[in-house]
């Protein structure tokens, strides 16, 4: 994981680190003690990060919507909608929106005033889902769950803007539980770290897994994900751990022969679209997450576009502590 800034403004960064301490020590002092909390009337599930970005948190956020859905219950997924425009939806907005039929997504930077004026005229909702919730301590939680990428470097981080920590390491013991992301079913990393600043071991650890690649060309065709096999690939990767998505790539038997690097909610342009045209001429296919995606096939035009674009469908799956994880959704669903 990158710095956030560039180097030649690090020495500016450690202090700026120091104040930005002082600012959310402070802050979370006047939630400790429950001063600007509000409970609201239904139990409330947290799904958040302690770092910047890039820990499975929109597929895991799909997971959890669709274990409540299948238990009988009617969530609503309240977000703050990063990226969104006056006349865009954020992507993850759109994904939700797509993926999980009829589940409401709520997404305003004022969480509390969107859901209480939903809630009174929608009484089948029966929980609320807080997307980015951990740091958003305006809500009181009945069940805060952090997400920890094992492929990134989470324990040997600065605080923001030197690094990518939201909050010290130390806050950790603020959540119910810890889930390791696109972890290694052979080897238990940061098992120690997560112990020491948390509390407890983690709770549940999952992987990112490829069930199929959705191909467009220009007509949507569904493959097998071997289908990249010894395939010269175009990836441009707008969300927080593009490398993870490159290994992946790779384990499937293809070649990343060119990425073309952008930012977490990238907002396209034609001026990406047309550089990213004239890299693909020689290559076999184009990769873009589904993230991406709902933003540019609005400016990849498919049939004029010269290799296939590729956008690998994504699933989470647990290899540890799924059961004890769903148990815990469940009984914080149905607390009152």
């Amino acid at each position: 994981m990158s710095d956030p800034l560039p180097g030649y403004l690090k020495p500016l960064t450690i202090p700026l680190s120091g104040l930005y301490y002082l600012a959310v020590a402070v802050r979370n002092a006047r939630f400790d003690k429950g001063k600007g909390v509000t409970k609201l009337s239904l139990p409330v599930i947290s799904v958040g990060n302690i770092t910047t970005g890039g820990t499975g948190k929109t597929p895991m956020v799909m997971w959890i919507t669709r274990l409540l859905v299948a238990n009988g219950h009617k969530p609503v997924i309240a977000m703050r909608g990063y990226g969104a425009t006056e006349d865009q939806q954020s992507d993850e907005h759109v994904l939700y929106e797509e993926y999980l039929a009829d589940v409401p997504v709520l997404a305003d930077a004022d969480r509390i005033k969107v859901i209480n004026s939903y809630l009174p005229t929608h009484p089948e909702i029966s929980c609320v889902l807080l997307d980015d919730g951990f740091q958003h301590r305006f809500i009181a939680r009945d069940l805060d769950l952090v997400l920890i990428d094992d492929t990134q470097n989470s324990f040997s981080q600065r605080l923001l803007p030197a690094g990518h920590l939201r909050e010290p390491l130390a806050n950790l013991k603020r959540a119910d539980a810890v889930i390791v992301t696109r972890a290694d079913p052979e080897i238990e990393d940061n098992v120690a770290e997560i112990e020491l600043y948390h509390g407890k071991k983690p709770v549940a650890w999952s992987q990112h897994k490829w069930t199929g690649l959705d191909i467009y060309d220009p007509d949507l065709n569904s493959k097998d994900v071997n289908w990249l096999n010894g395939k010269g690939i175009l990836t441009m990767l707008g969300v927080g751990n593009p490398k993870s998505i490159c290994q992946q790539i790779e384990a499937f038997g293809a070649k990343v022969a060119v990425n073309v690097p952008v930012s977490d909610h990238q907002k396209y342009s034609n001026a990406n679209i047309k550089k990213a045209k004239e890299l693909c001429i020689s290559l076999d296919a184009m990769l873009v997450t589904a993230k991406d995606w709902v933003k540019l096939r609005g400016l990849i035009d498919c049939r004029d576009w010269p290799v296939p674009v590729v956008v690998p469908q994504l699933d989470i799956e647990f290899f540890k502590g799924e059961e004890q994880l769903q148990e815990l959704i469940l009984n914080a669903a149905r607390i009152k």
